[in-house]
């Protein structure tokens, strides 16, 4: 696909927590991308990257998931920028983590933390509109409950989907406990039926590679756009 910098209007800014904002976003031209991947908001002298976080179904705007706080001066000079000017320039898409890099028929296991969610959120739907019959689970790390911004979304699809499976850790759980920890314990002996979709905070992403990788996982049936920073 070829990329291109546009211009976009924000339609709406909506809290999901007191944390985490939705942009939705209306470009000028459509560009078209593939369920997975990210952009860049162009601000003056800093590039911001967002993973898209609604499968491309027909709307033509772009969902973004931010974190946000009031002593992030990146986020602070992004909402100021909207709020003086209502539109945004972007460049996309970007990412060779998504579904047509996985294998076709092959299993996916998803792992996201925090905001991580917003691909493996488009990348769920895009799965289910398409009626893949095949195989996939959601495990999601987060710092609080509400932090799971959408477990009421994913509750829904596990209730519709008995291909799907979902599991959520939260930092009251034993401290033992990983993302990856809770991967072995569903998967003692299958790893190598799955390929790995890995999402999030970067030091999250590495750890959990490392962990996988040391219990026999192939680094081949390894996605993330993490990796292209390491």
């Amino acid at each position: 696909m070829t990329k291109k910098s546009i211009h976009a209007q924000v339609l709406s800014i909506n809290p999901l927590t007191d944390t985490i904002l939705e942009l939705i976003l209306s470009p000028e031209q459509y560009i078209e991308y593939q369920a997975g991947q990210y952009l860049d908001i162009l601000l003056e002298n800093e590039t911001l990257s967002y993973s898209i976080a609604n499968a491309p179904l027909g709307s033509h705007k772009y969902e973004l998931h931010i974190r946000h706080s009031q002593n992030n001066a990146s986020i602070q000079k992004l909402l100021t920028e909207i709020k003086q000017h209502g539109f945004l320039k972007i460049h996309l898409p970007l990412g060779d983590c998504h579904l047509d890099k996985l294998e076709r028929e092959k299993p996916i296991l998803f792992i996201a933390g925090g905001t991580g969610f917003a691909p493996v959120k488009a990348m769920i739907e895009q799965l289910l509109v398409n009626n893949d019959t095949r195989n996939f689970e959601l495990f999601w790390g987060a710092r609080s409950q509400s932090d799971l911004y959408m477990n009421e979304k994913v509750n829904h699809w596990q209730a519709h989907a008995t291909h799907f499976r979902y599991f959520s850790l939260l930092p009251n759980s034993q401290a033992k406990d990983t993302l990856a920890s809770m991967v072995l314990e569903q998967h003692p002996r299958d790893l190598n039926r799955w390929q790995f979709v890995i999402s999030g905070p970067f030091d999250m992403v590495f750890a959990t590679r490392d962990v996988l990788v040391a219990q026999g996982v192939s680094r081949s049936q390894l996605y993330s756009d993490a990796f292209s920073f390491e």
